[in-house]
């Protein structure tokens, strides 16, 4: 097929590369070129805009950055996208539209109502996994949207990832990954908060981490990040900025539902120090070096409650 992908970043060039990998035209398009060079030097077609990627395929995917951007490519805007060639302005009629960005429910469902009355399909599809699971084609792919488009375009997914899901309607996808971001930042400060314990009664937290993460603790940040948290590695796998993107998000959706989330909001506070501390573009397991000596974390938590 012929498949256009959008945002070839840390995780979408690997993504785009197993599309390339399994025989398909590949079309790209990236804000910075040179991030898209590696594909198009295996034989992927560059595209100056998003709205001539969507001329030339069957399939549009986009992996963007924030939910500005994913309006951007879409509907066309004046920071990157000239008015005109959004992807919706421009794909053809039967064109199937797969957003794998963490987005907003509300933007996947204006997305899809835009598509449907241009003869459009649309699917909102955010994965989890990092870097990691783009790499490895493993990752967890949620989707909303028609449940016949879904199946149509299955296959081409299960090329990037391991566990596929339609959760429902256009939108239904989108929740579902913020629901997982909530998970994420609290397992994050858990796995965090457990090893700078460790650590401040004299144990190894390095030989802690391999015993807990084998039990009823265990979760895959704690297995994959904790070992690089330890070693001092922040390379990104997934932006501390990007996280509080999608704890943003999640927050205006639960305020929305009248839902408290007081964990949730634990772990955008902490997140958003990290932030502070200039770790906006590290990888979230960052997060491990507050709880350092240095950082003052520790004794600042600790403090008895009045």
């Amino acid at each position: 097929m012929r498949i256009g992908f959008i945002g070839t970043g840390i995780m979408g060039r690997s993504m785009a590369g197993h599309l390339l990998a399994a025989g398909h035209s590949l079309h790209v398009f990236n804000r910075t070129r040179a991030k898209a060079e590696p594909l198009v030097e295996r034989g992927a077609l560059w595209h100056d805009t998003p709205g001539d990627v969507a001329a030339a395929c069957d399939v549009v995917i986009t992996m963007v950055g924030l939910p500005t951007d994913v309006e951007e490519v879409y509907f066309g805007g004046p920071a990157a996208v000239p008015t005109g060639q959004g992807i919706i302005d421009r794909a053809r009629t039967g064109t199937v539209l797969i957003d794998m960005t963490t987005s907003s429910p509300m933007l996947a469902e204006r997305i899809a109502m835009a598509a449907g009355a241009r003869g459009l399909e649309a699917l909102d599809a955010p994965v989890s996994g990092g870097d990691v699971g783009a790499r490895n084609a493993a990752l967890v792919i949620m989707a909303g949207g028609d449940r016949e488009t879904f199946a149509r375009v299955q296959p081409i997914l299960g090329l990037l990832g391991k566990s596929i899901t339609h959760l429902g309607p256009a939108g239904a996808g989108q929740r579902c990954k913020l629901a997982n971001q909530v998970a994420v930042a609290i397992g994050m400060v858990a796995w965090c908060e457990a090893l700078a314990h460790a650590q401040a009664g004299g144990l190894d937290p390095a030989a802690v981490q391999q015993v807990i993460a084998g039990g009823a603790a265990g979760s895959w940040a704690l297995t994959n990040l904790a070992p690089r948290a330890l070693a001092g590695d922040v390379a990104p796998g997934f932006m501390v900025k990007h996280l509080l993107k999608d704890l943003a998000i999640a927050r205006e959706c639960a305020a929305a539902t009248g839902i408290d989330l007081p964990g949730l909001a634990t772990g955008e506070r902490l997140f958003t120090i990290a932030a502070e501390k200039g770790w906006a573009s590290d990888g979230t397991q960052v997060l491990y070096r507050l709880y350092s000596p240095s950082e003052g974390l520790r004794q600042r938590s600790s403090s008895p409650r009045p």
